[in-house]
């Protein structure tokens, strides 16, 4: 996420509300290292969700 706020000002903030406007709880910011995100699914996530969740990291990279 550092990489991005120095080169095109976007923070692990912003890709947190876009997550949400994806339809997924935002993710921890900033613990335990400041500007960046904790991304950690549960047992009970399905394979479909985490493959939807990996394609909306995607979409949102290719937005930056």
């Amino acid at each position: 996420m550092r990489p991005f706020k120095q080169t095109c000002g976007v923070t692990e903030e912003d890709i947190a509300k876009r997550l949400i406007d994806y339809g997924f709880h935002a993710p921890t910011m900033s613990f335990p290292i400041p500007g960046t995100l904790m991304i950690e699914p549960t047992e009970s996530e399905s394979k479909m969700e985490l493959d939807l969740f990996c394609e909306a990291m995607i979409n949102i990279r290719n937005e930056i």
